[in-house]
Parts: structure tokens; sequence; C-alpha cells
């Protein structure tokens, strides 16, 4: 996720290259920084010497790890965590009383612009601290702050989301195929419908409901096709996946 919040930022324009110098203990990542043009080490202490906010993108078992490497040296400078299902107490009580600490959950398409984010914030954390957050990751996302007990539905829902839409649009491609389409034209036109029906849900002002009434007619293709999808509980296991990840958010912090 460091990485592709990285090239995202680049690729918006909203920061150089040259603003960023990041650590990983896997040369094979470290190469793929260097590739973006990044300033990249091994030296997790060298990389919050140098920053003026420190994105801690590790996993949440890690965590304690890291800040025990860092904590003399991150003192009131701004630490951003999108660790998921850590929470923010978890990060001050690893740093100086005084530390600011903002937890924020992305997810993967801030790489190309098209993400969505939450953040809340830390005991510590003010108005500027904020900002910083939203202009950057609104450069790539959209950008919603909540109090804190609702990040682990955040994580279930758009933090692990884009794997159910990657899977249904998987689905929806396979099927086309079956139906005689070409693979490629397949796969284009599902992944389109999945953008162009969130755009719709974003842009019109109507309700998923009503969006739907415009698409479906009685006794037409499209209701036939609802009428299988929830013949086979199709949303009631979406509901199910975004309660198991919400669950191993809430577990994972332990």
């Amino acid at each position: 996720m460091g990485s592709a919040l990285i090239k995202g930022l680049l690729d918006a324009g909203v920061l150089k290259a040259g603003d960023i110098v990041a650590s990983d203990k896997d040369e094979g990542k470290l190469k793929s920084l260097v590739d973006l043009g990044v300033a990249a080490t091994s030296d997790n202490s060298g990389v919050v010497k140098k920053a003026d906010v420190i994105f801690l993108a590790v996993k949440p078992a890690e965590i304690s790890k890291v800040l025990g490497e860092v904590k003399d040296l991150v003192g009131e400078k701004l630490v951003v965590s999108i660790a998921a299902g850590v929470r923010t107490k978890l990060v001050e009580d690893k740093l100086i009383e005084k530390a600011k600490v903002i937890r924020v959950m992305p997810n993967m398409p801030c790489v190309v612009g098209e993400g969505a984010t939450a953040y809340c914030l830390g005991k510590n954390a003010g108005a500027k601290d904020a900002e910083v957050v939203k202009k950057l990751f609104g450069a790539v996302s959209v950008v919603v702050g909540l109090k804190e007990e609702y990040m682990d539905a955040v994580t279930g829902l758009s933090g692990s989301g884009p794997a159910y839409f990657y899977l249904i649009i998987k689905a929806l491609t396979e099927a086309g195929v079956k139906e005689g389409l070409p693979k490629d034209v397949a796969e284009k036109l599902a992944a389109q419908t999945a953008k162009g029906a969130g755009q719709m849900v974003l842009k019109s002002g109507k309700t998923p409901d009503e969006l739907i009434d415009m698409v479906r007619s009685p006794g037409g293709t499209t209701a036939e096709g609802l009428r299988v999808m929830e013949d086979k509980k199709v949303p009631e296991a979406m509901m199910e996946a975004v309660k198991a990840a919400a669950k191993k958010a809430r577990e994972l912090a332990r």
C-alpha cells in the first residue's frame, strides 16, 4: 500500500520524487521505490530524521517494532498510520506524550487517483494536521473524516472493497466469455460498467435503489439478472464479506 500511495501522489503531482524518502527491509521493494525516483533506504531512523511527516505503512504486527526503532526521533512530527486495525492510542503509547498521530485507511485505487480514504485524529492531532492528510490523500481519493470507532468498518468496506469488485469484474468477464465475447472485450466492458455505476451513485444525486429502478424494467433482462442474484443471495454475501473483514481488522489490533 505504501508503494501504491507513493506512485499515486507522484502521478497526481502533489509531491515530487525529491520530497519523499522511504525505507523497507525488502530489497525488491527498495528497487521498485528507486525506480519511482524516490530516495530509498533500509534505515528507518534515517527516514524519520529527514521527514516532516512520517507515514507508517507496515503490517499491524510490525508497528511496535518499527516504532521502537524510531521513538526517540519522532518528537512532535506528524505520524500518519495506514496500518489496518491499529488504534491511534497504540501508536501514541509508543511515542512521546505530545506525539501527533492520525490514523488513515486508504485503498488501492489511490494509485490511479480513484481511491477512497477515511481518517481519524489522535488525541494531539489538530485541524492543521488534518489539512495535511486531506491535501495529500485528496489528490488521489475521496476523503472523509470520522471518529475512530468507525475505522474498522471502513477497513471492511472501502479498504478491502476493491478486491470484492475485482472478483465481480472477473465473474462478469468470465460470463461474457461464455456468452461468446472475446476476453479483452468482456473485461473492458465489465470494468467500465463498474466504474460507470460508481460514478452514477456519486454524481447523479440518486440512491442505489433509484438507479436500479432506472435500469430495471418489469419482465426485462435486468430484472431477470437481479432475480438470479437475489436467489443466490449475492447482497447477503457482500454484507457478510464487509462484516468479516471489519471483524478481522478489530482482531489485528489485539
